[in-house]
């Protein structure tokens, strides 16, 4: 069985820890990703469900400040609630010039009857969401 797991790299300006404030701070994922209407302001932690009810269920599985963050996928039609083993996979790296490494992984869905159709989909948004994230890191900082 192939898998379909997406994969973006993408290279930022910007330090680890803007980068991962782009990530977790809703006021930027707003506008990177979308997030439930009543979703609160408050990061994303470790213990964060983010929840489209009858629609989708984004669990946080793996948190560790500056490097990874990692999310569990629940979709309701998929009918199965034992598949648990697909997710959104953001790891930050540093390089040794300095420059912050984005990896985004989306999948497995090859077990999934549609599978093609959402790792399509996926790679749409890994590619969007990349180039958003950068954008959002890079602009320079006012200071007030």
């Amino acid at each position: 069985m192939k898998s379909l797991i997406t994969k973006n790299n993408i290279r930022i300006d910007a330090t680890v820890t803007r980068v991962w404030e782009v990530l977790t701070t809703p006021e930027y994922i707003r506008k990177w990703d979308k997030l439930p209407e009543d979703f609160g302001d408050y990061e994303i932690h470790p213990a964060t469900v983010i929840e489209w009810p009858g629609m989708a269920k984004l669990s946080v599985v793996e948190f560790e400040i500056n490097k990874k963050l990692r999310y569990s996928l629940y979709v309701p039609t998929w009918n199965d609630e034992n598949i648990s083993n697909i997710g959104y996979t953001y790891s930050l790296t540093v390089d040794e010039n300095g420059y912050t490494w984005l990896g985004i992984e989306i999948g497995d869905f090859a077990i999934l009857t549609e599978g093609d159709k959402y790792y399509d989909e996926s790679n749409n948004f890994g590619e969007t969401a990349s180039q958003k994230i950068k954008a959002l890191a890079e602009k320079k900082q006012i200071a007030l």
